[in-house]
C-alpha cells in the first residue's frame, strides 16, 4: 500500500466543486477530511472516492459552517485523526438572487455565512495550528464575482469580493510575519454544479427572472467540476496565489473594469 502524501480538509465536499476537488486529491493519494452540512452527500462522496482510491483514508464530518464551534470541532477532529493538516480547501458556496434592497436579512446572512464567514471561521480555527506545525496551505474558492460586479446577485458578489480581500490580506500578513504558510484564491467562471437549485423564481420581476434563467443556462453549460479540480490542484502544486480557471473570460472584463476605475478623475 503506498504511503499517504498528506491530508486535506475540504468544506462543501458533499457535492459540486468540493466533491470534485476531494476526488482529485484522492487520486494523488492524499488523505481527506470531508465536511458539509449534507451528511448523506458526504457519505456518497466518501463512497465514490473510496472506490477509486481504496488506499486513501477518509473521514467525514457533518459541519454547519455558520457555527463557529462546529468549525473549531472540525479542526480538532482533523488534527486528532491525522496528526497534521497540509491543505484547507474552502469550497462551500451558495447564492440567492433579487434586488439587493429587497432581499431580507436572512437571505443576506445565509450567503455571507457560507461564502465569507466560513472562510473567516476556518482561518481562525486552522491558522494557529498551521503556525504551530510550521506549514499549511489555504485554498479559497471564490468566483469571477469576486473581481467583477453585476446586478441581481448582491449577496453572492459581496461575499466573494470579501473572500478575495480576505485572501489578499492574509497573504500579506503571512509575508509580513515571515510565516511559512501559503494561500491561494481561485476565481472560476461558470461551473456545472447545483448552486442554482435554491434560487426562488422571481415571477413578479421579469429582469430578475430573466437573469435567473440566463444564470441557470450558463452554469449548466459550464466547466465540469472535475476539469476545474485539476486546474485548481495544478495551481496549488505550482504555489500560485491567483488561480484563474476561466482566464479568457476574466482578464478582458477585469482589464475593462480597471481602466474604468483608473479613468475617474
Amino acid at each position: 500500500m503506498p504511503s499517504s502524501s498528506g491530508c486535506a480538509v475540504i468544506t462543501g465536499a458533499a457535492s459540486g466543486i468540493g466533491r470534485a476537488i476531494s476526488y482529485a486529491l484522492a487520486k494523488r493519494n492524499i488523505n481527506l477530511v470531508l465536511a458539509d452540512i449534507d451528511e448523506a452527500g458526504l457519505r456518497q462522496s466518501a463512497a465514490h472516492i473510496a472506490e477509486a482510491a481504496p488506499s486513501v483514508r477518509i473521514s467525514i464530518r457533518k459541519t454547519d459552517l455558520s457555527k463557529a464551534e462546529q468549525i473549531t470541532a472540525l479542526s480538532e477532529h482533523a488534527f486528532a485523526a491525522f496528526g497534521q493538516v497540509d491543505w484547507l480547501y474552502n469550497c462551500a458556496g451558495t447564492l440567492v438572487s433579487g434586488r439587493s434592497w429587497e432581499l431580507d436579512e436572512a437571505q443576506w446572512a445565509k450567503v455571507l455565512d457560507i461564502n465569507l464567514w466560513a472562510a473567516i471561521r476556518t482561518a481562525r480555527a486552522f491558522v494557529p495550528r498551521f503556525i504551530a506545525q510550521e506549514s499549511g496551505h489555504i485554498i479559497n474558492i471564490a468566483s469571477l464575482a469576486g473581481l467583477l460586479v453585476g446586478p441581481w446577485l448582491a449577496p453572492y458578489t459581496v461575499s466573494k469580493h470579501g473572500m478575495v480581500a480576505l485572501s489578499e490580506t492574509m497573504q500579506q500578513e503571512f509575508s509580513a510575519l515571515e510565516l511559512p504558510l501559503k494561500i491561494s484564491i481561485v476565481c472560476p467562471g461558470p461551473v456545472n454544479t447545483g448552486i442554482c437549485r435554491d434560487i426562488v423564481p422571481a415571477q413578479d420581476d421579469p429582469q430578475v427572472a430573466g437573469s435567473n434563467d440566463f444564470l441557470r443556462n450558463m452554469i449548466s453549460a459550464g466547466m465540469h467540476p472535475d476539469e476545474l479540480a485539476e486546474i485548481v490542484l495544478a495551481g496549488v502544486e505550482a504555489d500560485k496565489f491567483w488561480i484563474y480557471p476561466h482566464a479568457a473570460i476574466l482578464k478582458p472584463a477585469l482589464r475593462q473594469r480597471m481602466e474604468t476605475l483608473l479613468a475617474v478623475d
